[in-house]
């Protein structure tokens, strides 16, 4: 069988004020449902999360969601959605049991009466897990109290009798998970990727870019487009084309997502970028303009070559940015070290740099790409 795996598609997110509604049409119905469905004919579609950008949507968000599910349906592809740490679990699942006789199934909160939604597909099951936070399952099993985040999973996995026997399980999630120290996502709730060794595969939203998170069989599909300058600089997004069969062996590959507009950044003089060494473009840009010389209109004129610029910047910004980036790449121990250091004039020591971590809820700082 094969699934097409999307997640965090934000709907209702600017990029520096401007509305990409009509990128994400383009991309999701142009292409997930039009050149790539064509191209690959899945038998299902996954999305892992994040379908809005706000709890509470606009209108013409939740209107742009439902043609893309009529559209599905029209295509008889069934669709598995779950919602994210930006949604509302209780909109996301409005009406879930009229869509089933559609073919589309809606993730359901987390509760004491109710664990996972589990649907048998062929011969597999895929398990639909919303985004769910240690306190908030130490809430729905009082009497399990499971007081850190892999426990609460290992709990819900469990009361949901996952997986079942001789039925290899997708388990679709949006989670930050974790493979190694590196991954960790500073105070945020981290699981450990071995909480899911239980299932043939795990789908995962919740970081913008594509990442296998301690192996081929947990994994991060990442967004359908870039929602950020940091996002920029890795811009090309995929739809993850998952191929299991009844035994459970898996097969990922990943079709590349062409945009409706690229986003790009550019770091140069005023003249350079007004010269035919950058041509005219409709990309979404970050433009950083390098010395002290440009004109007093500079944005201005930089528009009228780059209408779509989404910021620009000057060379003194751009200093004190590459400190703060210095700033935010520090791991925690070091900059509370030398904030200790300038405050007292004397070393830290380690009991009490240990006690800061643990006042500040913070492990080892790690690279985040999450929403």
């Amino acid at each position: 069988m094969r699934f097409f795996h999307i997640s965090d598609l934000h709907l209702g997110k600017q990029l520096g004020g401007m509305d990409l509604s009509e990128d994400m049409r383009y991309v999701l119905f142009g292409q997930v449902l039009g050149s790539a469905y064509e191209q690959f004919r899945p038998d299902g579609l996954i999305i892992a999360g994040d379908v809005y950008d706000k709890s509470s949507p606009s209108a013409e968000c939740i209107s742009l969601f439902d043609e893309f599910l009529s559209r599905a349906a029209e295509l008889s592809l069934p669709v598995f959605a779950i919602s994210g740490n930006h949604d509302s679990a209780q909109r996301i699942s409005y009406g879930r049991e009229l869509f089933r006789n559609s073919g589309v199934y809606l993730s359901e909160p987390i509760s004491a009466e109710h664990t996972i939604s589990v649907i048998p597909f062929g011969d597999i099951d895929i398990a639909l897990l919303p985004y769910v936070s240690a306190e908030a399952a130490a809430r729905c099993f009082p009497d399990d109290v499971p007081d850190s985040i892999d426990n609460a999973l290992q709990v819900i996995f469990d009361r949901a009798e996952l997986p079942r026997e001789g039925r290899p399980c997708i388990l679709v999630a949006h989670q930050a998970v974790a493979g190694s120290v590196s991954d960790a996502i500073g105070s945020i709730e981290t699981a450990d990727y071995h909480v899911f060794d239980r299932f043939a595969y795990t789908a995962l939203g919740h970081f913008h870019t594509p990442k296998n998170i301690g192996g081929p069989r947990v994994r991060y599909c990442g967004s359908p487009l870039c929602f950020s300058s940091k996002e920029a600089k890795s811009p090309q997004k995929y739809i993850d084309i998952i191929d299991i069969d009844s035994n459970g062996d898996i097969e990922v590959t990943n079709h590349p997502i062409q945009p409706l507009r690229k986003v790009s950044i550019a770091e140069d003089s005023f003249e350079a970028l007004m010269s035919d060494r950058y041509a005219a473009c409709e990309d979404y840009m970050f433009i950083t303009v390098m010395g002290g010389n440009a004109e007093s209109d500079a944005a201005r004129l930089l528009q009228t070559k780059f209408p779509y610029c989404v910021k620009i910047s000057y060379e003194r910004q751009a200093v004190q940015r590459t400190q703060e980036r210095e700033y935010s790449e520090m791991e925690f121990g070091e900059l509370f070290s030398g904030f200790y250091r300038l405050a007292m004039g004397e070393d830290i020591d380690e009991k009490l740099l240990e006690k800061a971590r643990e006042l500040f809820g913070e492990s080892e700082k790690g690279d985040s790409h999450g929403s």
